[in-house]
């Protein structure tokens, strides 16, 4: 069974590399090589004591919630906005692309595919909160609901 399936798996592997050689068909999207800005996870993550040294010493920060609105009413930073990752790319022109973003999820990464996007949208100054709200109800407010 294990070679059936293995066989199945480099049929599918083989068509895909002759029919992208003709062209015929189309990819998903760009990989990181390709993409119009390279992305650097690192350079665009923030740790919770970071942030909060941030916020604390009373930075200009927006804070990006991009969980879906059930999540955000469970728990969410203070004067967040939220946007769900889904909606992103049409509601980020609501955005300021020269406000220092920081955007948060549940755990960090749907925060730091919404990096991904606003970067490659032209927004220069966003970072991705490592671990998300998650990890900063964990770490920073212990006060804060976790789910």
């Amino acid at each position: 069974m294990l070679n059936g399936i293995k066989k199945v798996l480099q049929d599918l592997f083989n068509l895909n590399l002759n029919s992208s050689a003709k062209g015929s068909l189309p990819r998903a999207a760009p990989s990181a090589e390709e993409a119009i800005i390279p992305f650097n996870p690192a350079e665009y993550a923030i740790q919770p004591h970071s942030l909060k040294r941030l916020i604390d010493n009373g930075h200009d920060i927006v804070l990006l919630d991009v969980r879906e609105t059930w999540e955000h009413e469970i728990v969410h930073l203070k004067d967040a906005k939220q946007i769900p990752l889904g909606e992103l790319l049409q509601r980020a022109p609501l955005l300021n692309p020269y406000a220092e973003i920081v955007v948060y999820c549940h755990k960090g990464m749907r925060s730091l595919d919404a990096a991904h996007l606003l970067q490659q949208l032209g927004f220069k100054r966003v970072k991705s909160l490592v671990g998300g709200i998650d990890r900063w109800a964990r770490e920073i407010d212990t006060e804060l609901q976790r789910y």
